[in-house]
């Protein structure tokens, strides 16, 4: 899941968590960094009622959450220049659209498929 806001907030992350699991099952582990929106009690709490485990990396080190690294830096590239956006709903719509093309339409190298294709395909297996 994600929001959209002009600040981080705990709220923020909160929200995104919660527009996560509409759509989809609760995971077993909850990796992230030590941010504040991770670590705030209202966050702790909504995992510990969906039995979600967290981890999170140690602070300054992205190494250890590699592949979300990777996935941000490639969105960032991707969006390219975020200051072209008139205002927020349009960055909100942008942001919207490069989420969908991600998940839906780009092929992934290692899968041959889009994230999508091939969470179909688990589900069928």
């Amino acid at each position: 899941g994600w929001r959209l806001g002009t600040r981080h907030s705990s709220e923020l992350t909160h929200e995104a968590l919660l527009d996560a699991l509409s759509k989809h099952e609760a995971p077993a582990i909850l990796h992230s960094d030590k941010g504040s929106g991770y670590l705030s009690h209202k966050h702790q709490e909504l995992c510990a009622k969906m039995e979600i485990r967290l981890s999170a990396s140690n602070k300054a080190s992205p190494w250890q959450n590699g592949f979300m690294e990777r996935w941000f830096g490639g969105f960032k590239r991707e969006m390219q220049n975020l200051n072209q956006y008139h205002d927020l709903s349009q960055l909100y719509e942008a942001i919207a659209m490069q989420i969908y093309y991600y998940n839906h339409r780009r092929i992934h190298t290692a899968l041959k498929m889009s994230p999508v294709a091939y969470a179909t395909r688990l589900k069928t297996i």
